[in-house]
């Protein structure tokens, strides 16, 4: 296992898609390649009021993420079970709320939405907080808001230790990225579909 890590993660898109190409590009910016990553989304990806969550039952955003590389996302309050199930069996994103947790393959680190009795070597709290801190082995991210990248790195000795935490805003001049470009024009030419399925049970299908 790493003995550093990096995170970068997200927060309150609120279904803003087409932030999502540029979103990419800044990314890619600040990921260093000799590091180990995770990238993470600490919640509020979709929004009713936005029509293209509201046709998905709150998958469009996910899927996109699933699309941009993340690793993991707080969906707590975003999904019912039946639209879950039906998530899990597209993407690879690990779905995070107060039931399930994730753990990156073969690491001793869990990702989860509060912190649980467990003894794991580091656990990653997606609820965010009010800044980043360390509690012992268990890392609290600060809120972040659409257009901005929360940024931490450890070290993860006997007992792990947060070495940086900064946010990051995305410069207004950031390109977007064509392929997600492309990645978001589907999602949203699928959740039409699903909008024009008279049954309602249409679903978005992986790019």
């Amino acid at each position: 296992m790493a003995q550093s890590l990096s995170l970068l993660y997200t927060g309150h898109i609120h279904g803003d898609l087409w932030l999502l190409p540029r979103l990419h590009t800044f990314l890619r910016r600040l990921m260093q390649p000799t590091d180990a990553y995770l990238l993470l989304d600490t919640g509020g990806a979709c929004s009713e009021q936005v029509w293209h969550c509201r046709a998905t039952g709150g998958r469009s955003c996910l899927v996109a993420l699933d699309g941009l590389g993340y690793h993991a996302a707080n969906v707590e309050g975003a999904l019912d079970a039946n639209r879950r199930e039906q998530l899990e069996a597209q993407v690879t994103l690990g779905l995070v709320d107060a039931a399930q947790a994730w753990q990156p393959p073969g690491s001793e680190i869990l990702v989860a939405l509060e912190p649980r009795q467990t003894a794991h070597r580091l656990q990653i709290c997606l609820r965010p907080a009010e800044r980043t801190r360390l509690d012992g082995k268990a890392l609290w991210l600060g809120e972040v808001q659409a257009g901005q990248v929360g940024a931490a790195r450890l070290e993860l000795g006997a007992t792990p230790r947060l070495t940086r935490a900064q946010v990051h805003d995305m410069p207004r001049n950031t390109p977007p990225n064509p392929g997600i470009a492309g990645l978001v024009e589907f999602i949203e030419s699928e959740a039409r579909r699903v909008t024009s399925d008279r049954s309602g049970k249409g679903s978005i299908r992986s790019a």
